[in-house]
């Protein structure tokens, strides 16, 4: 009776509505739903109960993208191998060791019964979805593969925290020590100070910008109270020196073994990092006096698109946003209230340690780890390992792959900290295991469905209570016009912190597992709380509601001003102990974001919805705003009175002079300057031929981005390859490069380490030395182009005109196994637009609001391209009870090559439009919460 009951609402709704709609009844479902697939094949779900809307969005999830799904719950889980065969093995290896598939059954158990019925109800979509295609994806077929496995709902909450992982799982403890202990080596025997030159000269916390989000916001200042405390580097040196030798050659061998698996790889590629920008406005800043938020996560630019469009409604429910293929909710986006976006918040939930290791026949695997005195067995989780053949001919033949070698029998955990085992030499005694907030029953993914609930702000922050680890920063509006800014996650108290001191190494390095540096142990946790240790109070984490200027800012900068003097450890908490939030931040997007607006407030200027779209397609360079008054000033010395030869030459080049001429009228923005890019100026997603201004910053982009990496070769990196040591990542670099012209009037370029980084032979003067290695970097950067390498871009051309921008800035939205699927491919409908050089070429470039990043020592012809950036862009309005947003994407909602939604959204991303979202109406559903 209750089902005829829900057909005669059902033609009611269809009816009022006048929505062309599918009408969906399937084995599993209680009531039918409607899916209504809209011009942009977005998917608008309908249905009675929230079982069947989540059941629903797991079916059409499937449909469009089952192979993505089983990729990455496959990669998370550490079954890759049985997908894509051999290649995947490596992977697996590293995610067993980790477990993030152990954590994910542990998480299961920890939310909540209505969070896991809607889980499961989702899961039962997707298995609908699988039995219901006709054909499986293509990638099945090139994998001979005839049969997915069933989809559970551990395999979502696997894929959770897999994203989760990667937005806060931390790598550079390992990356820091291997500097630092190459440092200090390489300095005993070529006499300056490895521990100085890794501190203060090249991995210093100071950011290359010092835009701050609750400081700048509330007025408060960036230091609620310093503390003194003593410095890490005398008992760095103490401790570094009694350490096994045998602890580099691990760390370096476990980088290399993750570095090109699908679920750690692109935690060490720079330009792949994730990031993101948001932004608000309070009403009184605004043309329309209503509030305003922006947000642009930035995560791999792939093929298919990491987000899914979805609207979902049910009774109680009505939300559009982004989802993620794999799982239920809307992860961002904006319900009848209240809309929400996010950023990656680097906060250290991260410690990695170095364990001492003892035979011990009584322990099940015969090794235990001594701390504190005691020792303690390891505990060994058997594996199994199996792997697809493709290739081979037979399909479906999927295999044991037996112990030995890189595979492993088991996978190891220190039990006292739940702490896996990454890496060991039985022989030296010495293991590195790694402490991590995301390896417990975390409740993230409820969080979503609070969210998607949510009326108000209080509602907001009851679900953030549940976002237990994912390190995100929050942005907030509503439909009263409240804008709010919050951080998430539960950062660990550590002993020594605590106790005002460092005992031995920071946390941001590899400590010493023997004890006093472990997170303090709770014996009752108090309820709600995931993990058994003392945590940050919420109170202390860094927060903001309706701030005192109106507005605030994050693109995964400081947002609490900790580290702007360099020195993230010397701050006091309100409770008592170091208030530590990690080592380093983003310095440059967050930094031009907060110039934009303060220049549009200037003088009681308003901020429209137009200006925060703008805002997001913004490509000035803000570290050419500090590095182009250096390359003119040089310039100018150059054809002073005295100049030293060298750089009298250098100046009086013709070439020189006027690539000078070319960067002194450039406004710092990067534009393509080419009728094949597609540039923030174009519309509707269709290309236009360039102006003559755009061509001239074209080129002036061109010319000062391979500078840049010239002046880092000529300096930073000059001094570290030749020594044969290890270099920091090209953002850190950078902003150590900047340090060192700021500190040139103290300094004369040499470091705290005694290394002089403006090294000119045969010169005395250090300004001279200077000048002319910033002039010498750019005719460096013109012999480049002019060069072999960039011929397929500029045919060894010594004209500038010939230097467009968008011949090198360019990217490929990739497939993951197939590269005829990605774009551009002539196999898809969409070749390159660029005759011998891949991908779609596009404004932007490094550190740009418009996030397109390369590295900085970017040098090749194919080294300009970018992999990861916006994966949407949103901007919402709300006040006056109303709320109003835009959105885009980089891409479609289908993942099948031929679908007319495969990549229908991406022309209008390319040129920085968006399409206004809109949430489903009709009467008023009539049930209560099912």
């Amino acid at each position: 009776m209750r089902r005829i009951f829900g057909f005669v609402f059902l033609a009611l709704f269809v009816i009022v509505t006048s929505a062309p709609a599918a009408t969906v009844d399937l084995p599993g479902m209680r009531f039918p739903g409607t899916v209504d697939r809209d011009a942009q094949g977005i998917a608008r779900i309908s249905a009675w109960t929230r079982h069947d809307v989540f059941f629903l969005q797991g079916w059409v999830h499937a449909q469009d993208r089952l192979f993505q799904m089983d990729f990455t719950r496959k990669a998370a889980s550490g079954t890759l191998a049985e997908l894509v065969g051999d290649a995947g093995l490596g992977n697996d290896v590293q995610a067993r060791a980790i477990g993030l598939r152990r954590a994910a059954e542990a998480s299961w158990l920890a939310i909540s019964p209505r969070a896991r019925e809607a889980i499961a109800a989702y899961a039962a979509g997707v298995n609908a979805g699988i039995g219901s295609v006709t054909a499986l994806p293509p990638e099945y077929g090139a994998l001979e593969l005839t049969r997915v496995d069933p989809w559970t709902p551990i395999d979502t909450v696997v894929i959770a925290k897999a994203i989760a992982f990667s937005l806060s799982f931390d790598l550079d403890d390992i990356d820091r020590t291997i500097a630092l202990l190459t440092y200090m080596a390489a300095g005993n025997v070529l006499g300056f100070d490895g521990t100085r030159l890794f501190f203060e000269d090249l991995f210093t916390s100071r950011p290359f910008n010092p835009a701050s989000t609750v400081p700048d916001a509330s007025g408060a200042g960036a230091k609620p109270g310093l503390i003194e405390i003593p410095s890490p580097l005398v008992d760095v040196e103490r401790r570094f020196s009694q350490m096994s030798p045998a602890v580099l050659p691990l760390l370096l061998e476990y980088r290399e073994s993750v570095s090109k698996t699908a679920l750690f790889g692109n935690l060490g590629i720079e330009e792949m990092r994730a990031g993101s920008n948001e932004w608000a406005i309070a009403g009184r800043h605004t043309s329309s006096g209503r509030s305003l938020m922006a947000n642009d996560p930035h995560l791999a630019l792939s093929t298919p698109s990491t987000f899914y469009p979805i609207a979902l409604r049910a009774p109680n429910l009505n939300v559009i946003g982004m989802g993620f293929p794999g799982t239920p909710f809307v992860i961002l986006g904006q319900n009848e209230r209240i809309a929400w976006g996010a950023t990656r918040n680097p906060m250290d939930v991260t410690d990695v340690y170095v364990e001492q290791l003892v035979l011990d026949p009584t322990a099940p695997a015969g090794l235990s780890t001594r701390s504190n005195g005691e020792t303690d067995w390891l505990l060994p989780i058997l594996q199994t390992f199996r792997k697809n053949n493709p290739g081979d001919g037979t399909m479906d033949n999927i295999v044991v792959v037996p112990p030995g070698g890189p595979i492993p029998q088991a996978a190891l955990i220190v039990p006292r900290k739940n702490a896996p085992i990454i890496a060991l030499d039985v022989a030296a005694g010495t293991a590195i295991s790694v402490q991590y907030t995301g390896l417990w029953g975390t409740r993230e993914i409820e969080s979503f469905l609070v969210w998607n609930e949510a009326r108000n702000l209080e509602d907001f922050q009851r679900g953030l209570e549940m976002f237990d680890f994912g390190s995100q920063n929050w942005s907030y509006v509503d439909v009263d016009g409240n804008i709010a800014y919050f951080t998430s996650g539960e950062m660990p108290l550590r002993e020594d912190l605590q106790d005002n001191r460092v005992e031995g190494a920071p946390p941001y390095l590899i400590r010493d597992g023997s004890g006093g540096n472990d997170w303090i142990r709770l014996t009752n946790p108090p309820a709600g709380q995931a993990i058994p240790y003392e945590i940050l109070p919420a109170n202390e984490m860094p927060h903001l509601i309706n701030p005192p200027a109106g507005w605030f800012v994050n693109a995964n900068n400081d947002p609490a001003g900790t580290t702007l003097d360099g020195n993230p450890l010397n701050q006091v908490r309100p409770g008592g102990g170091i208030f530590y939030l990690s080592p380093g931040y983003d310095g440059y997007r967050a930094g031009r974001i907060t110039q934009m607006i303060r220049d549009r407030l200037a003088g009681g200027g308003k901020i429209s919805f137009a200006d925060m779209q703008a805002m997001q397609a913004d490509t000035v360079m803000i570290d050419a705003e500090f590095f182009m008054p250096i390359i003119l000033g040089a310039h100018a010395n150059a054809g002073g009175a005295g100049a030293h030869p060298a750089l009298a030459a250098l100046g009086s080049s013709p070439a020189v002079s006027a690539a000078v001429a070319r960067l002194a009228a450039w406004d710092l923005s990067t534009p393509t300057g080419i009728p094949e890019g597609y540039d923030a100026s174009d519309v509707g997603g269709v290309r236009a031929d360039p102006s003559q201004a755009e061509i001239a910053t074209s080129v002036a982009a061109t010319i000062y981005s391979v500078w840049r990496g010239q002046i880092l070769r000529n300096t930073v990196d000059g001094v570290m390859d030749a020594g044969g040591l290890p270099k920091p990542d090209g953002e850190v670099a950078l902003a150590a490069l900047k340090q060192l012209f700021e500190f040139f009037p103290l300094r004369g370029g040499m470091g705290a380490s005694g290394i002089n980084f403006f090294n000119v032979p045969d010169v005395q003067d250090p300004a001279a030395r200077r000048d002319i290695i910033v002039l010498k970097s750019l005719a460096d950067s013109l012999a480049l182009l002019a060069s072999p390498e960039f011929a397929p871009a500029f045919g060894g051309s010594t004209d500038l005109d010939d230097y467009r921008w968008g011949k090198l800035h360019r990217i490929v939205f990739a497939h993951s196994i197939i590269p005829q699927f990605s774009i551009p491919s002539a196999a898809i409908g969409w070749p390159a637009p660029l005759a011998g050089l891949p991908g779609i070429p596009t404004d932007g470039g490094f550190g740009v609001v418009d996030a397109s990043s390369h590295s900085p020592r970017a040098a090749g012809l194919n080294s300009f391209m970018f992999g990861s950036g916006p994966v949407r862009r949103f901007v919402a309005e709300g006040g006056s009870g109303t709320l109003r947003t835009h959105t885009s994407l980089p891409g479609g909602t289908s993942g099948i090559p031929g679908s007319p939604f495969y990549f229908n959204l991406l022309p209008m991303w390319l040129t920085n439009e968006s399409f206004e979202q809109q949430l489903q109406s009709g009467p008023t559903l009539p049930w209560g919460a099912r």
